[in-house]
């Protein structure tokens, strides 16, 4: 039975490349975008090579939003088995805590903090009638507490530490239903939020997020952070 996937931030970069694969794997993919006109050649190249799958607006920094598009999903689909929580800004670099200004806080918070964060309440009731669903939460190594930080980015990485723990509040929170949660650090790819220097290329970048989504459950240790398929303490 085909499964059905919503990819925040999917008309580019590590977005898009998990809906072309995805998609190519017997999944309908919704593309949840900012820009529905940008996701248009995605949606094409996905039904090119033999899938299926939607477009469907939402900008992730509103909750206004999010909360619109959980409206129009319970409304046309009777549940969702993946949510891969990909749209991320970085706009605080290069910085320091004593440098920040509070609007770039603000609007790194309102993408990656509170957007994660209510793609996650608002699909809950979907997700919790799947027999098996997964929730993927995009983070960072910069969002590792057990490790030198590394880089002139707090606002973003803060965000990404607060990514792991919805991931382990919610992941404890569900631990008697079907849904498993896991944060992921794709490690540092070749986007446009990545910049050229990057040492992954995008399909190295988006093999543990489409394995966490994919692979049969008993693999998989809820409410941990993965990199490279394995378990990264945070």
């Amino acid at each position: 039975m085909k499964k059905t996937a919503i990819i925040t931030g999917a008309a580019r970069g590590l977005g898009k490349a998990l809906a072309l694969k995805l998609a190519e794997n017997n999944v309908f993919v919704i593309l949840a975008v900012r820009s529905v006109e940008k996701a248009v050649p995605v949606l094409e190249e996905i039904v090119k090579n033999g899938g299926e799958g939607v477009i469907k607006q939402c900008d992730v920094s509103s909750i206004e939003s999010i909360e619109q598009f959980a409206k129009t999903i319970a409304a046309e689909y009777s549940h969702i088995d993946i949510l891969l929580n990909n749209a991320a800004i970085s706009v605080d670099g290069p910085a320091t805590i004593e440098t920040l200004t509070y609007d770039i806080v603000n609007q790194t918070m309102a993408t990656n903090f509170y957007g994660t964060l209510w793609m996650c309440k608002t699909m809950l009731p979907l997700l919790r009638k799947s027999a098996d669903a997964r929730v993927v939460n995009f983070s960072s190594g910069l969002g590792q507490l057990t490790v030198p930080r590394m880089g002139g980015i707090p606002a973003y990485s803060m965000s990404k530490t607060i990514v792991n723990a919805i991931t382990k509040i919610m992941a404890d929170e569900e631990k008697n239903t079907n849904i498993k949660v896991m944060s992921v650090d794709p490690g540092w790819v070749l986007t446009d939020m990545g910049g050229p220097n990057a040492m992954l290329t995008i399909p190295e970048g988006i093999d543990t997020p489409f394995w966490l989504a994919t692979t049969d459950a008993k693999n998989l240790v809820s409410g941990e952070m993965y990199k490279e398929r394995k378990i990264l303490g945070w």
